[in-house]
């Protein structure tokens, strides 16, 4: 691993130098080499609080115009599995949905998120292209989930549990926090994604007591016409993390879910950033992911100086950079890193420079994702470097 010293860049909103290897240095390291970054701006990587990683290769999908809770949205699904593009889908070998739903978040600057779904083992994997949230329990929902009550008693109390709560706007949904309660499933290590059909009388119980909220905006409004109340989730004094969930419901990419999120008018753009960094690694419980600070991780995105990756798209932005690794990059940024090998691209139009690893995995994919095209295949050597990314 290669230490850089990343010079002149700007950061929260202050030109400086910054010191990466595998974390953020508060000094110069042993081998260190000098990148002008002059002109560019560096933010910590994004954090997605929810996703489903192995569903990201299905297309959008609903069967009615508005859905009064996302149980019937499910059950439409569940219905169809056997049909084309649902079975289509499934006959693709899970590691290869699994690495196109982590190759949609790295592309998008996500470099840590949260699987609502069982830790595959290829999630564990070193060349797994983000960082996957692995101290957590969860369930489903109380719809498609036998044993809520088991799951929560099985999570260390310092360990946040995840479920799909009150994802709807009728009775069945605003019902929902009060039968969580009557499990005994509501306490600070409690996580609640969506939580749109909460009423007022427990969205303010709710902010007291459980660890967070997981706002996934785009997905909301697609399935229910409507998201959750944050800004009076907020002011009771709960905490929300943004979740870009899957591509079966959503916009696209965590980068879309925040221009959503800041459209919605509930919150800022720094608040959204916030809700995709720092606030996201409280409700996560993530101590070395989501800022800057020396000894936090080097997960980080470049974007052009005076801008927030709030409102950017994911072409949009400069340089990715995994526990101080660069996987992908405009091509002259990346011409500034002689020691990292690339493989020119196409992402959405826009000239990119990729990793020569990352870009063996996903020649190695039997899906593609969409917008991404390798410009050559990597030559046969880098088959065989032993280099982790």
């Amino acid at each position: 691993m290669r230490a850089l010293h990343w010079q002149g860049v700007e950061i929260g909103g202050q030109v400086r130098d910054l010191y990466t290897a595998r974390r953020v240095s508060d000094a110069p390291l042993p081998g260190v080499l000098a990148v002008d970054m002059r002109g560019y701006a560096l933010w910590p990587a994004l954090i997605n609080a929810h996703d489903h990683l192995e569903l990201n290769h299905y297309p959008r999908s609903k069967f009615r115009d508005v859905y009064a809770n996302a149980h019937q949205w499910g059950e439409d699904v569940n219905a169809r599995l056997g049909q084309p593009p649902y079975s289509d889908g499934q006959a693709v070998p899970l590691p290869d949905r699994l690495f196109i739903g982590g190759l949609k978040n790295l592309l998008s600057g996500a470099l840590t998120v949260a699987h609502h779904n069982p830790l595959h083992r290829p999630l564990r994997r070193a060349d797994y292209p983000v960082q996957v949230l692995r101290r957590c329990g969860w369930a489903h929902s109380l719809h498609f989930s036998p044993d809520v009550a088991a799951s929560y008693a099985r999570t260390p109390p310092d360990v946040p549990w995840i479920i799909h709560l009150a994802e709807g706007t009728d009775a069945v949904a605003s019902a929902e926090y009060k039968r969580l309660k009557a499990l005994g499933c509501v306490g600070s290590n409690t996580v609640l994604v969506h939580g749109v059909g909460l009423t007022p009388e427990d969205r303010q119980d709710a902010a007291q007591h459980v660890r967070g909220l997981i706002w996934c905006p785009s997905s909301n409004l697609y399935l229910l016409g409507q998201t959750a109340d944050v800004r009076a989730w907020q002011a009771a004094g709960g905490r929300v993390a943004l979740g870009s969930d899957s591509r079966l419901t959503a916009e696209g990419d965590l980068l879309d879910e925040m221009r959503v999120a800041l459209a919605a008018g509930q919150a800022d753009a720094g608040a959204v950033l916030r809700m995709a960094t720092t606030d996201a690694a409280a409700v996560l419980g993530l101590s070395d992911v989501g800022s800057l600070q020396p000894g936090m991780q080097a997960d980080l995105i470049v974007t052009p100086a005076g801008k927030s990756p709030v409102g950017l798209r994911r072409a949009d932005l400069v340089l990715v950079v995994r526990e101080g690794m660069p996987l992908i990059g405009d091509p002259e940024v990346m011409a500034r890193l002689p020691h990292v090998e690339t493989v020119p691209a196409m992402l959405d139009g826009r000239p990119k420079a990729i990793h020569v690893g990352l870009a063996r995995r996903i020649i190695r994919c039997r899906l593609q994702e969409p917008g991404l095209t390798l410009r050559a295949r990597p030559a046969r050597r880098w088959f065989f470097l032993a280099q982790s990314i």
